[in-house]
């Protein structure tokens, strides 16, 4: 297995970091002077450990402590941020559940539109389940673990009803001959 020589990660992006208080230096032990002949000055004490700061160590974590948290969106600007392949995902999903429903809930309907029904639900919960996959893979990748786990859960449940829509078309195909 190969280093990755790009340091930011394949993303492109700096791999997170938790916070880390600034580590202040410790001061410098004078060496030891020769005597001298005239009395020296009265020297000022030596600074706390904790007032001397090195800039080489320095955080910008902590800098965002001291901003105001970020204002309330409401929920239309919320949606108004949604990338487009959620909204039609989503769409897609509840469309063709409801089909689904409405298909085997009709007297009237025939066997073929009740696997057409099936196969449209499999087909979108499988889409569905490859979205959820990437979308958990990246999330895991930028070290949001918690986001991963939901997705990669959500992205399970796609695959089973995918494969339970699938299985029932190939039922009733097999009923219908």
């Amino acid at each position: 297995m190969s280093q990755n020589p790009n340091a930011r990660g394949p993303r492109g992006r700096q791999p997170p970091r938790g916070p880390q208080r600034p580590v202040a230096p410790q001061p410098p032990v004078a060496a030891p002077q020769p005597p001298r002949a005239a009395p020296q000055q009265p020297v000022a004490p030596p600074l706390p450990p904790q007032a001397v700061v090195d800039e080489s160590q320095y955080d910008e974590f902590w800098d965002t402590l001291d901003e105001a948290p970020p204002a309330r969106q409401t929920l239309m600007a919320r949606l108004r941020r949604l990338p487009p392949f959620v909204v039609l995902f989503s769409a897609a999903s509840v469309v063709s559940v409801a089909f689904l429903a409405l298909s085997l809930t009709s007297r009237s309907i025939e066997f073929p539109v009740l696997i057409a029904a099936a196969v449209v639900t499999g087909i979108v919960f499988a889409a569905d389940t490859a979205a959820f996959a990437r979308v958990a893979y990246l999330a895991g990748e930028d070290g949001r673990s918690g986001r991963a786990l939901v997705l990669a859960l959500a992205g399970g449940t796609a695959a089973v009803l995918a494969g339970l829509s699938f299985g029932w078309a190939a039922i009733m195909v097999l009923l219908s001959l």
